[in-house]
């Protein structure tokens, strides 16, 4: 879960950087074939629910492609339907398969048709050979039937406004915003935005599922996916082989959804103090001051420049926006810093360079977010609630305690009833594997250890000392590896839980690639 930052733009970044891997082959023909049988490659699947064949021009060509109709409401299987894109990364094998893994990226509203291609390309070659990865774009989301809230280009406009607020009129303004958002989604989400729920994702899962006439599969889900897995294992736990779920999202009812993202407004802040501790002993390459307190005085700095002044398109709303994108990823922690740091010393150019400017395919995910989230779970429906816990949240977690509101403050206006939330307990499902960074700000280490609590079969590894969000294929780390892959081999899990160590902080001196 969370980027714009929306949430679950943070994937997006990930899915960029993704890109550049070099994942290359021979472009797919519109009868489905790649060429490869006739080489000695693997026959072609054949799948008895979908045709696969050319694939949207935005992804790999090592993929193929199709789309699948699901029903609209699937508590009316027979009624109206809705299309699903799907996405296959074939077995590279000619030997007997060992299964089909279903993948999701997060958010919610991260796009998985590219994630198969990237999932492919990092596994060992045995595990290439054996398993098909099929990826699909939930519904509302990219090449399925994509959904819209507003108009991004007049809605987020930058600058935007202010996130934290001074006043209660400040408030209100922001109220109106959210509230104008919601409205937005009502009147252009049509039929499809009622139907848009975790519930129903995992019961287009099982769709797909069926359409690939598999008797099971396995699934490798990050963050928000790692709730998708959980509902789907205990929607159809028959139908599960082995399920990894990495970078965890708290599944107690509690926690779904309001509760996780008041547990992440002070997960972030402890991650930002990593982030200023880090500057700090690089003082002499970044430049922001010799400890937390002067980097965190810095920050007050800037965010008093572009508040009085913006920097282009950038005012404080940008500036959050690019410190919570950080603070998925210490990769990017350099590139901050010196922005920050240019900004101050009278050169803007390296902050601009941070900026994104707001795009569609953003827009889309951040109302596949939206609709997801509010339909999910019951939120506090008094603003009262949301304001004393605002409040009170912010006086010692700041960084993201009011942008983080105001992101999900549209569900306070929801006008579809909200759904129960699952419990999810692990019965039925023969085991389960756990991916947790113990200082992961998006999804805390507390949501790993309650997913832990409620499937008893599973088995969780932490990453000790690691804050990056998403470990593996992500933030590949080789004792996280060898557990994920020997279980996915022959479905054996470790003994016990396994704590692994973290990697080294990042290097303030040399640039990221």
């Amino acid at each position: 879960m969370p980027r714009v930052v929306t949430k679950s733009l943070a994937v997006a970044a990930v899915a960029a950087a993704l890109a550049a891997l070099g994942i290359a082959g021979p472009a797919v023909g519109t009868d489905g074939s790649d060429g490869t049988a006739a080489a000695g490659g693997p026959v072609p699947r054949v799948s008895p629910g979908l045709a696969w064949g050319a694939c949207p021009a935005d992804l790999s060509g090592t993929l193929r492609c199709g789309t699948l109709a699901v029903p609209l409401d699937h508590e009316h299987p027979d009624g109206r339907t809705t299309t699903l894109a799907v996405s296959l990364a074939q077995a590279t094998g000619r030997g007997p398969k060992a299964g089909t893994i279903l993948v999701n990226p997060g958010g919610p509203g991260g796009r998985g048709m590219w994630l198969a291609a990237a999932v492919q390309q990092r596994l060992p070659a045995d595990l290439r050979d054996r398993y098909d990865i099929v990826g699909i774009d939930p519904r509302g989301n990219g090449h399925s039937s994509p959904v819209q809230c507003v108009d991004t280009a007049v809605f987020d406009q930058a600058p935007k406004p202010d996130p934290v607020p001074r006043t209660e009129a400040d408030k209100q303004r922001l109220l109106d915003r959210a509230r104008t958002y919601a409205e937005g989604c009502a009147a252009r989400g049509g039929d499809l935005l009622p139907h848009m729920s975790t519930a129903e994702n995992a019961r287009d899962m099982d769709d797909v599922r069926a359409a690939l006439g598999e008797a099971k599969v396995s699934y490798l889900g990050w963050s928000y996916g790692t709730y998708l897995g959980a509902v789907y294992g205990q929607l159809f736990p028959q139908r599960v082989d082995k399920l990894i779920l990495d970078s965890i999202v708290d599944p107690s009812p509690r926690g779904i959804w309001y509760g996780v993202n008041l547990d992440q407004d002070i997960a972030f802040q402890d991650r930002w103090r990593e982030f200023t501790r880090w500057a700090g002993r690089h003082d002499d390459v970044l430049k922001l001051g010799a400890d937390a307190a002067a980097v965190e005085a810095a920050f007050g700095r800037v965010l008093a420049g572009v508040r009085a002044a913006p920097a282009g398109d950038i005012g404080p709303a940008e500036v959050y926006d690019m410190v919570t994108t950080a603070m998925y990823d210490d990769d990017q922690w350099r590139d901050l810093a010196l922005a920050f740091a240019g900004y101050l010393a009278g050169d803007p150019a390296p902050l601009g360079k941070l900026y994104e400017p707001p795009s569609a395919v953003q827009a889309n995910m951040t109302a596949v977010y939206t609709a997801v989230e509010c339909n999910d779970a019951p939120w506090p429906r008094d603003w009262s609630v949301w304001n004393r816990d605002a409040d009170a949240l912010n006086r010692a977690n700041p960084i993201l305690t009011w942008p983080n509101t105001w992101l999900n403050a549209p569900c306070l206006f929801w006008k579809t009833p909200p759904r129960t939330p699952l419990p999810i307990d692990g019965r039925g499902l023969p085991g389960a594997l756990l991916v947790q960074a113990e200082n992961d700000a998006a999804t805390p280490l507390a949501g790993g250890v309650a997913m832990h609590r409620a499937l008893p079969a599973s088995r969780l590894v932490t990453l000790r000392g690691e804050g990056n969000h998403g470990v593996l294929i992500f933030n590949p780390n080789d004792c996280v590896s060898d557990v994920a892959w020997a279980y996915l081999r022959d479905g054996t899990l470790p003994s016990a839980d396994v704590v692994c160590a973290g990697g080294p902080e990042p290097d303030a001196r040399e640039a990221n690639q």
